[in-house]
């Protein structure tokens, strides 16, 4: 998955530094999570936290406006943190572990995805077992809602892979954790499009983290 979500053709190159972003991240470095809470609540989480050193390979920018922004630091085993910042503080820190890729062959396929009564925007999605019941989204809480637009910006450290701007169509889902009342595990389902003829559809399994959680490098 990795591989494939960065290895689309660059739409503009971008030199990337190594000084630390919000939350301590950095690219070219590492972070480890503390996989604590995975373990003592086995089975209880969709999916299991990238293990060990996890090597930084790409920040992807999301200006949300406002002030706002997601910076998503994506690692070496097909996973990434999110923080979201206001104002240059940090808000909150999401880990995201990869769980599905859905490859549309064509742009009608693909279209499929962000129209009115698909699966992305409906009130509640059953992934791997589990239903996750809609974050975003106005109106009625039984109807379809539109996804989410937004253009990511993605850069790698020097000499590595070449930079590039992909558009999201995006819906956060969650579910409350069996046996850990107010911890929710979060269903993201974007669909991206890299331009003219690339696209995914990218299921991801998350939750919330805190800096304590974290030890980077």
């Amino acid at each position: 998955m990795f591989g494939n979500l960065f290895g689309k053709k660059a739409e503009a190159s971008t030199a990337a530094g190594a000084s630390r972003g919000l939350g301590g991240f950095r690219l070219g470095g590492a972070v480890v999570v503390d996989a604590l809470l995975f373990k003592a609540n086995a089975g209880a989480f969709g999916f299991e936290p990238p293990a060990g050193d996890q090597p930084i390979e790409a920040l992807g920018t999301v200006d949300l406006g406002g002030g706002t922004f997601l910076y998503r630091w994506y690692v070496e085993d097909d996973a990434w943190y999110q923080v979201k910042a206001t104002a240059g503080q940090v808000d909150e820190i999401k880990l995201f572990v990869f769980a599905d890729t859905i490859n549309p062959p064509t742009v009608d396929a693909f279209r499929q995805w962000v129209e009115p009564a698909s699966d992305l925007g409906k009130p509640a999605l059953t992934f791997n077992g589990r239903t996750y019941s809609r974050v975003w989204g106005d109106g009625a809480a039984n109807a379809w809602a539109p996804p989410i637009v937004y253009d990511e910006s993605v850069t790698h450290p020097a000499g590595g892979p070449a930079d590039f701007t992909m558009t999201h169509y995006s819906m956060l889902y969650e579910r409350e954790v069996e046996g850990l009342p107010g911890r929710f595990e979060y269903l993201f389902v974007t669909a991206e499009d890299y331009g003219p003829n690339n696209f995914d559809i990218v299921y991801s399994l998350g939750t919330d983290v805190s800096d304590a959680d974290l030890s980077l490098t």
